[in-house]
């Protein structure tokens, strides 16, 4: 499924317009960005509230498309212009993480 397919009024696109077209696979949630490296898969989605440019850094390291930061947690342009620059996608929701994964599955995405 793209990016696209999942937004809606909770979410807010924070990269490019064309990383809404990144295709992902699942989503895998979690705050430790070490658990994300042991067990994320690539082309999966992250949710986290971990909002640091480091994020990024982890999921072009898995080959992760896109980023979901929960809770509104700011983010920086920092952290933004490098997810523009590898092509990975960042929503931001005021949802807290656990009710990302519940939101996604009640809408039949996971």
């Amino acid at each position: 499924m793209t990016v696209s397919d999942i937004l809606s009024s909770s979410y807010l696109l924070l990269t490019n317009q064309n990383t809404l077209s990144n295709t992902f696979e699942g989503i895998y949630q979690t705050d430790l960005l070490s658990a994300a490296i042991k067990s994320a898969k690539p082309n999966q989605g992250l949710v986290t509230l971990i909002s640091h440019v480091n994020t990024v850094a982890l999921a072009m390291m898995i080959d992760l498309s896109l980023i979901i930061i929960a809770e509104n947690r700011l983010i920086s342009k920092e952290m933004i212009d490098k997810a523009n620059e590898e092509g990975i996608c960042i929503l931001q929701t005021a949802l807290k993480s656990f009710e990302v994964v519940i939101d996604l599955y009640q809408r039949g995405f996971l």
